[in-house]
Order: structure tokens, then sequence, then C-alpha cells
């Protein structure tokens, strides 16, 4: 493990030091929200070492594909299974991808509210069936926040019974829902906790899933060195700081996907 974080971290800074000696470019990433608080933070280092400025767009999984469509970008960030769409379309370049982290989801109430107990699966059905409402994303988006909740609601056997007092909501709205107290109870990404509301815990290991994100180079943007360069520097030994302060696990510590094998 160490040695293969020693060659990774390496071999970014070798990449770092090439596009740094070359005048400095703009690297301009697409990313969907969950990722931009330690993206951002990487590329802040980044562009101390480099000269380099890396310019992010950010945007909801389901703005992606018209993202792409209407303008170009030099890197892009993504879940493991949009990436598999893309790379099968041919629309990544070849052998770019990378693995860079995974986030799991946690139970929020509004903040100053009692906390619930959700350390156990009794627990949190016990604390889902007490809630007088709940929200979470679009359960029939694969690999979100939303399809990891319904899924444990599922595993607990309760989704059918809290369907009638469940909101189905994107983050921002779910998010203010809780916040004010309409909603009492919401399941949302680790990292992408918003403002107002208090993180009770995450869901319990049995019901935990994961959305895993990977970084790659996109041919129709300008395929600098420095493009390269900052997707490699994303799933480097120094961004793993970035990437566990920012509440998700860098790639080095789970099962690695296709892309890092």
């Amino acid at each position: 493990m160490c040695a293969s974080l020693h060659t990774t971290a390496l071999t970014a800074l070798t990449l770092i030091v090439s596009s740094a000696l070359a005048t400095a470019a703009e690297v301009r990433v697409l990313t969907v929200g969950s990722t931009q608080v330690a993206a951002k933070a990487i590329a802040a280092d980044f562009e101390k070492q480099t000269r380099n400025k890396v310019i992010f767009t950010i945007r909801p999984p389901f703005d992606i594909d018209k993202e792409l469509a209407e303008k170009t970008f030099d890197a892009i960030i993504l879940s493991v299974p949009a990436m598999d769409i893309h790379d099968k379309a041919g629309s990544l370049a070849p052998r770019s991808r990378v693995a860079l982290a995974r986030v799991g989801v946690g139970v929020v109430v509004k903040e100053g509210a009692p906390l619930p107990d959700v350390s156990t699966p009794e627990k949190l059905k016990a604390a889902v069936l007490a809630a007088r409402s709940l929200t979470y994303g679009n359960p029939a988006t694969p690999n979100t926040s939303g399809a990891i909740a319904g899924d444990a609601l599922a595993k607990l056997g309760i989704l059918d019974e809290v369907q009638g007092k469940t909101h189905h909501a994107a983050l921002t709205s779910g998010g203010e829902l809780v916040a004010k107290g309409e909603v009492e109870m919401g399941f949302f990404n680790l990292s992408e906790i918003p403002k107002g509301v208090t993180v009770a815990g995450p869901l319990p290991g049995p019901l935990q899933g994961y959305t895993s994100y990977e970084a790659a180079v996109l041919p129709k943007g300008s395929m600098d060195k420095a493009c390269a360069a900052f997707v490699k520097y994303l799933a480097s030994a120094p961004a793993a700081a970035h990437w566990e302060a920012a509440k998700l696990e860098p790639a080095t510590t789970y099962m690695p996907t296709r892309a890092s094998r």
C-alpha cells in the first residue's frame, strides 16, 4: 500500500513539474457537487505548485450531459456508473480514468433538534418510524444518496410503510425542508450536508452504501499536459487528506474500482 501511494504521488509530482515548465494553462473541470469541496482544495495546492489555473463548473448529475453537449471541458469528475457510460461511448481519453474517493450517506435533522440514535439498523428503524416526515433524493437515480437511502429503508422492511410521509427532493430543496423544520429527517451524502441541519450519524454499517467518484481527461478539451497532471494529482497521496477532510474516503482505503486496478 505504501509503495503504491509513493508511486502514485511520484508520478503526479513528475507530471506537475513537467507542466510547470510550460506556459501556465487553464484546466476546465466539470464536476458534480459532492466532490467540489475536496477538488477545489486540491486544485489550490496544484495551482500553487504549477502556476496553472483550475476552473470548475459545478452541476448536478442530471445536468452533466447537457453541459458536455454545450461546452468544452478538459476533465470531468463523475460517479463510477456515469463514467462507465462515457467510457463506453468513447467520450474519455484512453487510460485516463483514475479512482478518487467515495462517500456514504448520513441521517440529518434540523440544527438544534434532538439527535435520534441511528447507530444500529434496529435503532434507525425505530427513529424513521417515529419521524413525522422524511426526505431524500430520487431513488430511481442509481449510485446516489436517494438510491442508497431507499435501499436502506427497503432492507429495514419499512419502505412501503413510510412512503406516505416521504418527500423526494434534490439536495438544496430537501435541505431547506429539514432546516426549516418542515421535514423531520433527511438522508444526504456526508460530503454535502446543507446548512441548518445536523448529522445524527451515518447509516449503520449493514445499510450503508457508497457513491464512488473518478476523474478522467476529455479528448475534446485542450489535452494540455496540465490537464493530465491535475487528474493524476486528484488521486495522489497529498490529495488524500483533502478528500478525508471533506468526508469522503480516498480510493486507496477501500476496494479499488475498475479504473484503479
